[in-house]
């Protein structure tokens, strides 16, 4: 709960500050106000009424909206009527304050929890005139109750008919198809304006990297865009955005309206922003990216927006083979043909223009351009966020032009009483390049516990306990041949 409550008020800070320009977001204790009070007023709150609103966005289907909203509050106790909130309000985390001076205080809330489905509506004209659909007619019936079905009485007598063939003669008064919320506050002095933040689900971004790779030179021209998925049921408009890097606890999954129907690519600004680079600044242990002014988003619909300008970055490439440890516990003839490495591609984050820009998690694709310059696609690869100075490891598919086998030379268990058994084997990798250019493979085998090796005809490398890997040149249209000795040594 302390763990909870403490990033509830760290999101707030980040909302409250930036938005209002004071940190007038609060909650006080509602043991403070006399619950023998009675409201004396209810002041309605939709969004037309909005005036600001701030929208934070974190990877993991969860954002922050902070708005504000013009109202004349008098002093004193009332009810906020607070409409036209989204469906994937997560109620509880609702903040609300105003200027210092009104000295606001939140005593209670209560939710309207859904929108109200058609037979909450048929519950609300039990006793009260209404219509039935017959065929082409409408014949006048009281509703009398609602039991699976609808039980009517016409001036043909009692009878049930489906609930579909109700007609309700008008909407409710309370009737909404946006989640609403009634807060009771009492403020000190007399304020125009109330400020609120809340979380919500349904809205998620991610990181869309695109690079281009040029083999001839070694490098990679690496660009990102960030990308906005609207699920939450309801369009964001004329909203300051912000894009959250970082993994913020979540103890449960959070709500989504319904799937995305449709992606667009929209003109943004980003404040503070050029050549396609947003502004970014740091905060606790977040990367904020942002803010981009005047987003306008339906929902169901997915932008995109510039987040990382395009640099150039050397990448080194590599295929490797990995083996695992079953083939050491094997007999001798054990083989596995035709094996192709994997593709890869390794570069450092130079950290950007200010040298201390993370790289955020997302999706890479990776393209390269033809004899005729149309770009061709390679792979893709999850990129995970890495900081200024880290290496980023990613494949790109398997190699066409190199294969290998991998076999079990010798093989030779003793068993030793009380203890076990003593094992000595050699293993050979058989390599073959049938493409243009010579390439340079990487090996990797997993050992198992306590073996060494003892003999080799290429000299290895230890990587952490128990692996250890080769690199192997190997010419263009060649073949060669790995061969190395192990011996258990327990």
């Amino acid at each position: 709960m302390a763990s909870e409550l403490r990033n509830r008020l760290v999101l707030a800070t980040i909302l409250g500050a930036t938005l209002f320009g004071a940190p007038d977001l609060s909650i006080s204790d509602a043991k403070a106000a006399d619950a023998a009070d009675k409201a004396e007023a209810s002041v309605p709150l939709a969004a037309s009424d909005r005036s600001k609103m701030r929208l934070t966005v974190y990877p993991g289907n969860l954002a922050m909206i902070a708005e504000q909203r013009q109202a004349n509050l008098a002093a004193g106790r009332q009810t906020l009527k607070i409409m036209d909130l989204p469906q994937t309000l997560l109620d509880d985390s609702l903040l609300i304050g105003a200027d210092k001076n009104a000295n606001l205080q939140l005593l209670s809330t209560t939710e309207k929890t859904n929108p109200q489905s058609g037979y909450t509506l048929l519950e609300q004209f039990i006793g009260k005139e209404v219509k039935i659909r017959r065929d082409d007619d409408l014949i006048n019936a009281t509703l009398i109750d609602l039991d699976g079905q609808a039980l009517v009485k016409t001036a043909d007598g009692v009878e049930y008919v489906p609930t579909q063939n109700i007609v309700m003669p008008v909407l409710p008064d309370n009737y909404t198809t946006r989640p609403s919320l009634d807060a009771t506050i009492r403020t000190s002095a007399a304020t125009d304006h109330v400020s609120l933040a809340y979380l919500m689900g349904g809205i998620s971004w991610q990181t869309a990297y695109v690079g281009h790779y040029d083999s001839k030179t070694g490098t990679l021209e690496l660009g990102a865009r960030a990308r906005i998925v609207n699920n939450s049921g309801g369009d964001i408009h004329d909203a300051n955005l912000q894009l959250i890097a970082g993994d913020p606890n979540q103890n449960s999954p959070r709500p989504m309206a319904k799937a995305m129907r449709a992606e667009m690519m929209m003109s943004v600004s980003a404040d503070s922003a050029s050549g396609g680079q947003a502004a970014r600044s740091k905060f606790e242990n977040f990367h904020v990216y942002g803010p981009y002014s005047d987003l306008n988003m339906k929902d169901g619909h997915a932008v995109t927006l510039p987040l990382l300008e395009n640099r150039k970055i050397n990448v080194d490439r590599e295929m490797t083979f990995y083996g695992n440890t079953s083939m050491y516990y094997s007999g001798k003839g054990t083989r596995q043909d035709f094996i192709r490495p994997e593709l890869q591609l390794t570069l450092k984050n130079d950290g950007g223009a200010d040298e201390q820009s993370p790289w955020p998690a997302g999706q890479i694709r990776i393209y390269a351009n033809d004899a005729d310059g149309i770009p061709v696609f390679l792979g893709e690869d999850q990129m995970n966020l890495t900081p200024a100075g880290e290496k980023a490891h990613l494949t790109l598919g398997q190699a066409s032009d190199i294969t290998g086998s991998r076999h079990v030379v010798e093989y030779d268990r003793k068993a030793r009483k009380n203890l076990p058994d003593e094992v000595a084997a050699t293993l050979e990798w058989t390599l073959k390049n049938s493409g243009p250019r010579d390439e340079t493979v990487t090996i990797e085998e997993t050992l198992p516990a306590n073996w060494k090796i003892i003999k080799e005809n290429n000299p290895h490398q230890n990587l952490e306990a128990g692996q250890v890997k080769w690199q192997i040149k190997l010419p263009a249209g060649k073949e060669t041949t790995l061969r190395w000795s192990v011996h258990s040594d327990e």
